[in-house]
């Protein structure tokens, strides 16, 4: 009945069940990269990080100068966020980024700062 009313009007309906798959996890990994390697106090640097696993909780950037960010990812696969940070003082900094997975725990990936 449906159909004829659905074809009465023009229309063609399709009725079509998903089937819950799962998908396999991907190998967790961890990246980041800074927008500079040397900067002046004060300079902005973009810290781009990049993750994949099976179920991400989140990422975390710790600036190593005992500040950081955290993102949540909330179980995703895949994962790039960007974090945006400034130094006051000079130095060098080692910054790294951790990507915690239900799965498989946790990677760190580094990136050096020069602050000059």
């Amino acid at each position: 009945m449906r159909r004829r009313l659905l074809g009465a009007l023009g229309l063609v309906g399709v009725v079509a069940g998903c089937a819950r798959t799962s998908l396999e996890a991907l190998p967790l990994s961890v990246s980041v990269e800074a927008s500079k390697a040397l900067a002046a106090p004060g300079d902005t640097i973009i810290f781009v990080a990049t993750a994949q696993g099976g179920s991400l909780f989140g990422l975390e950037l710790d600036y190593a100068d005992g500040t950081g960010d955290q993102y949540p990812t909330s179980g995703a696969r895949t994962a790039r966020v960007s974090f945006h940070h400034a130094y006051a003082v000079r130095g060098v900094y080692e910054v790294r980024a951790t990507v915690t997975d239900a799965v498989d725990g946790q990677k760190n990936a580094s990136v050096e700062i020069r602050v000059y």
